[in-house]
This record gives structure tokens, C-alpha cells and sequence, in this order.
């Protein structure tokens, strides 16, 4: 074995235990790399005995596989909550490696033997993982987000049937670019194999994204629609127990002028009875907490309220008089936004307050909402740090918003995270 294979061996072992620790330990925050690291090291450690003291084909098997295996295996070391991402991410970086190699292999089969046999071709395998790596690079950092998407919704069948597309793509430019240049068309069959590979290899990925991107957002409306409805069946269902509530109260000032002549007829236990019987049905309802100028504003908030612990308090300032009574995305507005704000108050310090403080305005067919509530996250926003559940809530906000031409905003500072929302009803 070669210094310079040796050498490609070591780099391309390097390179991929860095890549695979840095890309998923930025999409899915690993709590631990040191048993992946030391294992790394024993194995380069055991690359470079294999090297000084084997020869001929035990030497290069020994290391060849030590780089496969290990590349493949260490993965599960790393210590996260996705285990087949890590792994995936291994696995396809080999293979991306070894597609590209092979690729520049044919590239460089156009310009004949001497170029092939050159220095410059001996260190394919260098330059291949310094171009995998920057486009891995580029994947965890500039194109986060769409990275994280990605690989979240893509199944498991179709990574694997990319990297076995990767392989089948690498040894077909490997075997084409075998073909002797005075063979007649080898040249033109070169050409047309580089073609179809570099558009396969654009196009497959392209396909699977924009399949998983149509299938999330197909889902994505799906439970839209189904929060959307349960929660304007479930601010009905309180508004009219509200309703109720306040009739019932109106009614006991009725009842109130019966009890009376029982009392100066000296009928004291029927009046008694009586009372006690209102109290009864008074005690079992639930008071009403607030007062918004919206019956079903003031039975969510009061519901939300009397299920929350004692140190958290919900606070609300402004006038929801002007919204139409049959308006039931109030519902979906409050219980969202809530949600979220107990996904944050549950991370926070115990000794803090927590208090969720709403503010909302009606003026002239259009509706200024504001949560605010403690964050002690400042990436609490971002898709690629936040709960999943409390980014299904921030989404059906925003169908919400555009269904009602309004926007949604957000925004962190101090420690306390607002969400302000505004659409015409």
C-alpha cells in the first residue's frame, strides 16, 4: 500500500467522523461525543500500526476496512435522539464520497493516460472529501432549516434506496471511465455517461424534497383543518355554557323576589330549600374570571385559567366587544397561543413568575392580539431548536392569519417572547 493511499485513507476516515459529528450534532443537539472520539482515535491509532508494521494485502485490507467499518459503526456511539439520522448521515456520506471520486475518475479518463497516472489523480481521494465536506458544510449551516426538513420527513426506504442510487451511479462512472480512449466512441460514451449521472444525481434529491415538502403540507392542512374544527365546536360548546351561566344569574334575581314572601309567610325551610338548591346549581357551573366583551373569550380564558397550576397566572388587558359573536377563531387563537407559552413556561426557572399576559383590541373590523410570556430561549422561535408540537401550534397560527388577510409575528427579548397577531374579521 502507497503512502499516498495510506494518506487518502486517513484523510477520508478524518474527514467523515468530523462531518458526521458536526452535521448532526447541529440539526439534532447531541449531548455527547466522547466514546464516538476515543473510538475514532483507536481506530486511525490502529490504521497507522496496520500501516508501519503489515505489508502487501493484509496491510491494505486491515486499513481499508478499518475506515469502512468504522465510518459505518462509531455513529451509534454519539450519544442522540435519532439514531438512524446519524447512522443515515454516515452512510451517505460514504457514499457521496465514493460517487464523487469515482465521478472525477471519469473526468479525468478524458484526458488520457498520463493525467490519470499523474500526482494530481493519486489524490482523488483527498480532493473528493474537501469538496463532500464543503457541501455538507454548506447543508448544516447556510441551508439548516431545509436540511432538518428534509431529513425529518424522508423515510427510511428512500435513504436508502439514494445511497444504493449513489453506489449503482459511482461503479458505473468508475467502469465507464475503464474504456480505452482509442476505443471508437469511447469518448462520446464518457461524455453521456458524466451527463446522465450529474442530472440523476440533481434530480433525485430535487424529487424526493419536493414529494416530502407536497405530503408535509398535505398533513400540515389536514390537522389544520381538524384543530381548527374541534377547537370552534369546543369555543361554541363553552360560549353557550357562559350564556347560560349569566341567564341563570339573571333568573336568580327573579328567583330571589320569590323567596321573599315564603320568608314574611314564615315558610322559612321551603325558602331554605330553595337556596340552597339555586346555590347548588351555581356551585357545580363555574364562575366567569374574566370579562373581554366576548362570551366565548371569557369561558376559554376562565377554562384555561382554573386547569393551570396555582404559580401560573394569565393576565388580560384590552376589549374583544366588537367581535362578531359567531367568530370561533378567537378559540383557535387563545388555545394556540397559550399552548405555546406553556411549552416555554414549563423550561423556565421554578422561582420565576410565570405569568401570560394577552392584550387585545377590536377596532374597525380588524383584531390586535399579544401574548407575552417568559422565555429563557432565545432560539425558542426557531424551527430548528423548538418543540415540534409548539411549531404545529405557530403553524396553524399562520393558516389562521392568512386565512384572515391579517400577519403573525415574533420576536424574544429580555427573557419574555411576544407573539403579535393582526387579521381583518
Amino acid at each position: 500500500m502507497s503512502g499516498i493511499a495510506f494518506t487518502d485513507s486517513v484523510v477520508e476516515y478524518v474527514v467523515g467522523i468530523l462531518i458526521v459529528y458536526l452535521f448532526t450534532k447541529r440539526l439534532f443537539d447531541l449531548r455527547s461525543a466522547k466514546l464516538y472520539f476515543a473510538v475514532s482515535v483507536t481506530i486511525l491509532f490502529l490504521m497507522v500500526a496496520s500501516f508501519l508494521f503489515l505489508e502487501g494485502d493484509i496491510e491494505y485490507g486491515i486499513v481499508v476496512n478499518l475506515e469502512f467499518w468504522g465510518l459505518m459503526l462509531t455513529p451509534f456511539l454519539l450519544k442522540g435522539p435519532k439514531k438512524f439520522y446519524i447512522f443515515g448521515t454516515a452512510i451517505t456520506l460514504s457514499s457521496v464520497i465514493m460517487f464523487v471520486a469515482f465521478y472525477l475518475v471519469l473526468v479525468f479518463s478524458l484526458f488520457g493516460n498520463n493525467i490519470t497516472q499523474s500526482t494530481f489523480f493519486e489524490f482523488t481521494g483527498m480532493i473528493t472529501s474537501l469538496i463532500v465536506s464543503i457541501v455538507f458544510l454548506v447543508l448544516c449551516t447556510v441551508l439548516e432549516k431545509q436540511t432538518k426538513f428534509f431529513i425529518e420527513n424522508v423515510s427510511k426506504p428512500v435513504v436508502l434506496l439514494f445511497n444504493l442510487f449513489l453506489i449503482i451511479g459511482g461503479n458505473f462512472s468508475y467502469i465507464v471511465s475503464l474504456l480505452d480512449s482509442d476505443v471508437k466512441y469511447a469518448v462520446a460514451v464518457k461524455f453521456l455517461a458524466m451527463l446522465i449521472s450529474l442530472i440523476f444525481t440533481i434530480a433525485f434529491p430535487v424529487l424526493i424534497y419536493n414529494q416530502v415538502k407536497k405530503n408535509l403540507y398535505r398533513y400540515e392542512n389536514g390537522v389544520f383543518e381538524q384543530q381548527l374544527n374541534i377547537q370552534r365546536e369546543y369555543g361554541k360548546t363553552i360560549a353557550q355554557s357562559g350564556a347560560q351561566l349569566r341567564r341563570f344569574r339573571h333568573d336568580y334575581n327573579n328567583l330571589s323576589m320569590w323567596i321573599k314572601p315564603l320568608l314574611e309567610q314564615g315558610k322559612a325551610e321551603d325558602a331554605l330549600e330553595l337556596v340552597k338548591k339555586c346555590d347548588r346549581e351555581i356551585i357545580s357551573s363555574y364562575s366567569i374570571l374574566y370579562n373581554t366583551g366576548s362570551d366565548t373569550a371569557d369561558a376559554i380564558l376562565t377554562e384555561r385559567q382554573k386547569q393551570l397550576a396555582d404559580d401560573v397566572k394569565i393576565k388580560f388587558s384590552g376589549s374583544l366587544v366588537k367581535l362578531p359573536e359567531d367568530n370561533f377563531d378567537i378559540c383557535v387563537l387563545l388555545n394556540n397561543t397559550i399552548d405555546i407559552a406553556l411549552v416555554s413556561l414549563h423550561n423556565i426557572n421554578s422561582d420565576r413568575e410565570k405569568l401570560i399576559e394577552i392584550s387585545a383590541d377590536c377596532k374597525q373590523g380588524i383584531m390586535l392580539y399579544k401574548i407575552s410570556f417568559p422565555c429563557e430561549n432565545d432560539g425558542f422561535f426557531d424551527e430548528s431548536q423548538s418543540k415540534n408540537e409548539g411549531m404545529l401550534k405557530i403553524n396553524i397560527l399562520k393558516k389562521l392569519t392568512e386565512k384572515n388577510d391579517g400577519r403573525i409575528g415574533t420576536h424574544i427579548e429580555n427573557n419574555v417572547a411576544s407573539i403579535t397577531v393582526r387579521y381583518i374579521f
